[in-house]
Order: C-alpha cells, then sequence, then structure tokens
C-alpha cells in the first residue's frame, strides 16, 4: 500500500497540467487506507483558496455544495471540494441512514486535516475553509483538536449540532445506552439515532464521537479557535438554533442572517449565500 504522501506527489504532478477554472479529481489514501476523492478547480494565483466540507453522511456532490463550489471557480477562486470516506474506500455516494457506520469524528477530523494540508501545499496559501451544517462541526473538530492548523477564515453555514439538535432525533436516552454498553464491554454495532437518522446502526464509541459534538462542546469550540470565524444562517431555517447562533458574537464570531433563506439556500436564495461568502473572501483579500 502507498502512502498517502506518494499518492499526494503524484496526483501533485498530474494537477500541473490543469487550466484556470476546469474540474479536476483528486484522490489521496486516508490513514485507514481507504481513498478519498475530491472535485478541485485552479483558480487564479492571487484569488484565495477555499475548501468547502459537505454535511452529515453526504458527499462533494450535494447541491449546497456543489453550486457554491462553480460558483466560486468561476469566479476565480481556487476551489476543493472532499468527499469524507465514511470508512468507505472511494465513495461516491450519500451513506443511507440504515447503513452499518464504524466511521468515528476523529478518524473525519483527520482527513480534513490531509485535505487543508493538501490544499495549503498546492497553492501556498492558507486556505478558507467553508462548512454546511454538521460539515462545520467536523471543521471545528479540526480547528480545535489540531495544534497547529493553516486557516485563514473558517466559514459556517447553517451550523448545526449533535446531542439532540433542532430536528435530530438523538437523545440522551440514546447517549446513556451507548454509555452503558461501554462500561459492560460491549463494543458491538447497536441501533441508535443520530441528526436526521431514525436508525443509525454502529458502535457505541463511534456513536459518542459524534453525540458528544453537542451544543456546549460546540459552543466551546467557537470561543477557543483561533481561526476568524463567519456564520451564514437562513432565517427560515428550521433546523437550527438561530437564537444560539446570533449568542456566538460573544466569541468574536461574525454572524450574517439571510432572510427568508432556508437550511440549503436553495432557489434564489443561492445568491444571495455567493454574494456573503464572497464579501467575506474580498474582506480576506484587502487584508
Amino acid at each position: 500500500m502507498r502512502s498517502a504522501a506518494a499518492i499526494t506527489t503524484v496526483i501533485l504532478l498530474s494537477l500541473n497540467t490543469v487550466a484556470t477554472g476546469k474540474e479536476a479529481s483528486v484522490i489521496l489514501e486516508m490513514p485507514t487506507g481507504d481513498s478519498a476523492e475530491a472535485a478541485y478547480w485552479a483558480g487564479e494565483p492571487d484569488m484565495p483558496a477555499v475548501l468547502i466540507q459537505h454535511g452529515f453522511l453526504q458527499t462533494h456532490h450535494f447541491p449546497t455544495v456543489r453550486r457554491l463550489a462553480l460558483a466560486l471557480a468561476d469566479s476565480g477562486f481556487t476551489v476543493l471540494t472532499p468527499t469524507l470516506t465514511l470508512g468507505i474506500d472511494r465513495r461516491t455516494a450519500s451513506l443511507p441512514c440504515e447503513a452499518v457506520h464504524t466511521h468515528t469524528m476523529e478518524q473525519t477530523r483527520q482527513e480534513i486535516a490531509l485535505w487543508v494540508d493538501w490544499l495549503h501545499t498546492r497553492t501556498g496559501q492558507e486556505p478558507v475553509v467553508i462548512g454546511h451544517s454538521a460539515g462545520s462541526i467536523n471543521l471545528l473538530a479540526y480547528l480545535t483538536d489540531s495544534a497547529r492548523h493553516t486557516v485563514a477564515h473558517a466559514i459556517f453555514i447553517s451550523v448545526t449540532y449533535f446531542g439532540h439538535g433542532e430536528a435530530a432525533f438523538d437523545s440522551p436516552e440514546h447517549a446513556a445506552r451507548a454509555h452503558a454498553a461501554l462500561a459492560r464491554g460491549d463494543i458491538g454495532l447497536a441501533e441508535y439515532a443520530l441528526d436526521f437518522c431514525r436508525q443509525y446502526v454502529t458502535t457505541p464509541a463511534a456513536y459518542l464521537s459524534y453525540y458528544d459534538w453537542d451544543k456546549q462542546r460546540t459552543d466551546r469550540a467557537f470561543q477557543s479557535s483561533s481561526a476568524p470565524s463567519t456564520l451564514i444562517a437562513g432565517s427560515a431555517d428550521a433546523r437550527i438554533d438561530l437564537e444560539w447562533i446570533k449568542t456566538l458574537r460573544r466569541h468574536g464570531v461574525e454572524v450574517h442572517i439571510v432572510d427568508g433563506a432556508n437550511h440549503f439556500f436553495d432557489q434564489f436564495h443561492e445568491f444571495d449565500l455567493l454574494d456573503e461568502i464572497e464579501q467575506v473572501l474580498q474582506e480576506d483579500l484587502t487584508q
């Protein structure tokens, strides 16, 4: 098995001929041995590099992520949209709730770290990272657990959290069952609920690695993150705690509320989302 570094070198060589604005596929080997795929657009050298992270169980083909990536690439930004493996080699489709889930938040954090490092090496820039929905929590896990990250700015879209969110099915009862299973040495698969999944089959340790990222832990992560942060949320988003998001301003987080937008910023609100993000990126350029 080749190392991640070796595979990265091969891909860097092949990308030297990628034209600006043209989509290319990048494949990296993860610490688990599974390979992960991302879409990549080379932008103008004086424009920021951007990594966009999809939400829970999705891929980089998810419409909110895909629309934003294409629009930013068209504007001349370098864009990378990785798909998390979730324990599946070369995963290209969203993972059903009813599937067996053995992936953990720590594995997700490690994968994001590899992709950020790849983009930093490729462009020579500290990237801007953008997360949608639970993808924002993945980015927070990376930012708070990495002693030395190379991120210029973090943008969180429709940020939510685990541990019984606004429109989630997980509950303290599920967490109690997972803790009890670990206490008696039962590390096997069991059925829980997590986020929008009523049926989520996983191990107790893997389950708690996500569930423990609740509102309180997410709040602490925003407080301790060293990366400048901007939150963008829709006023019509029933999947998030909008009032809690507004309180994050006390941690120095910039909060933008888009009137009428839902969790996915679809229909005509996709242009409002793009305007908000391009404004942040342009401000980074002038600093």
